[in-house]
């Protein structure tokens, strides 16, 4: 499996929401046959435009670094993996 290619895929002006952002910064991510996107909302306000891209990839990674602690504990190791391959019960029947 290899790294996924993540790419600044769009920015755009948004209707404010509730927390004043108005500004989407859409990330792209590919890798194999997984592809999705991900908004990032900013306030235009609060930074310039060069600073934009540097402050919506570091909430990307805040976002990505909670859902890594949020799911940690569903990891398996190797041999919680192995014991689940043997003990699957589905029928190797072919179908008629």
């Amino acid at each position: 499996m290899g790294n996924f290619k993540i790419t600044l895929a769009r920015i755009e002006m948004i209707s404010p929401n509730e927390r004043g952002e108005d500004m989407g910064l859409t990330f792209r991510f590919e890798r194999d046959q997984t592809i999705f996107t991900l908004p990032i909302l900013l306030d235009s306000r609060e930074f310039d435009d060069t600073e934009m891209v540097k402050v919506a990839r570091s909430k990307l990674h805040d976002a990505f670094q909670q859902l890594f602690s949020q799911c940690e504990d569903w990891q398996l190791s190797d041999d919680e993996r192995r014991e689940l391959a043997r003990l699957n019960v589905r029928s190797e029947t072919p179908v008629q």
